[in-house]
Order: structure tokens, then sequence, then C-alpha cells
């Protein structure tokens, strides 16, 4: 896979999208030079008597953490379903600290337009929390970067086409995809300051980022 960012905004300002060393740090990772590359999976689900693909979402998580974060980021998967994905992250550069990650899928939809194009939506609730001697996260979730855990739903809208097909065997060889990613702040009782923060969004994304992605097959 090679997924570029092409274009990234802050519809709600730079404050809520976490700052301007967050928001210039994501604006540099725009173009073909700073592509990701890795490795992508799919299952075949076999609790469906139709021939279907799912995504192997572990392997696909801790190929693209690889990428991302550092080769050895991903400390151990204590959950790998399609609807809850759980793992002990340590980013390079963290300085050996740990963190628990939970993402639950909350929403999904699908569409197929033709026999070459299908889109498709997926709304995620993640849950980043300090890892501590205990072997647990700490405290109640929030949507403040400073407090103890972050707590933020994630839109991820696909759209897919097929790009290449080998002439000699009919297979498709290569799918290209434009996909948008928009973030949003989730209120929290416990937490006066994560609470305006999202009063302030007005239920408007705050960090919003547009990818082209291409699959090619080996």
């Amino acid at each position: 896979m090679s997924s570029v960012a092409t274009e990234v905004y802050a519809p709600c300002g730079v404050a809520l999208f976490g700052g301007n060393t967050t928001y210039q740090a994501a604006k540099k990772e725009i173009g073909i030079e700073n592509a990701l590359k890795y490795r992508s999976r799919f299952l075949a689900d076999q609790s469906s008597a139709k021939s279907i693909a799912i995504a192997d979402r572990e392997f696909n998580v801790r190929e693209i953490a690889k990428v991302a974060m550092g080769k050895n980021s991903v400390q151990d998967v204590s959950k790998a379903t399609p609807n809850k994905f759980s793992c002990l992250l340590s980013p390079a550069g963290s300085g050996g600290k740990l963190f628990n990650v939970n993402m639950i899928s909350v929403a999904r939809r699908q569409e197929n337009k033709s026999k070459s194009d299908f889109d498709c939506s997926e709304v995620i609730r993640q849950i980043i929390s300090p890892y501590n001697s205990n072997g647990a996260g700490t405290s109640i979730p929030s949507a403040n970067p400073g407090s103890t855990s972050i707590l933020k739903e994630i839109e991820t809208i696909s759209s897919y086409q097929i790009g290449e097909i080998n002439p000699s065997t009919g297979k498709v060889t290569e799918i290209k995809c434009v996909q948008r990613s928009a973030s949003f702040l989730v209120p929290s009782q416990t937490d006066p300051m994560a609470y305006k923060m999202w009063q302030a969004a007005r239920g408007r994304p705050v960090d919003v980022r547009f990818y082209e992605v291409t699959y090619t097959k080996i």
C-alpha cells in the first residue's frame, strides 16, 4: 500500500486541532515524498455464505504503526476483532512511554456504485490512556489532550475504484482510493475544559485530512 496525504484542514481553528505545532507537523506530511508505504492483508469472511474479503485489522494496524511510529511501536495486541481493537503502544520518540489504545467501531456504511466503484465509511471511537504499573489505563477518558486519557471519534470515508487489470488473467492488480478522515471531540462530564472544547466545536470535526491510497496486489 501507498498512502499520500494531500490536504489538511482545521475547521474549528488551530487551537482545537491540537495547537500550532501539531497542525504544522500535519501539514509537513503532505506530498508524495512523505508517502507511507506498508503491507496490507485481507482474509476470507468465514461467517458469510458469500465470497467476501475483510481486512485483517491486527496485521494492518501493526504494519501501519511500523512505518508511522517505529518498528517496535506495537508492544502487544490484546484484542483484534472487526468491531474492537486493543493494543499496547510505545511510539518511537516517546521515551519508552506506554499507552493503552482501544478502537471501537460504532458505525459502518457501504455502497456499491458499480462493478468498479465501492464506497464505505466507518466511525471509530478511539481511547488512548497511559499505561500504569498495574497494566491498566488510568482515570476516565477525556477529550482534553492535557488530561490523563484522550477520547475522540474518527470518521473515515473511502471511495474505491479499480485501477489496473491484468490483461492476460483479467484479475485486478491495483485499486485506487480517495480517503477523508475527520476527527470529532467527544463531551466529557468529568473534565470541564474538554466539555468546553466540545461545545466550541459545535459538532464540527476539529481535524480533517485527505489521502490518496493505492493498493497493489503482490
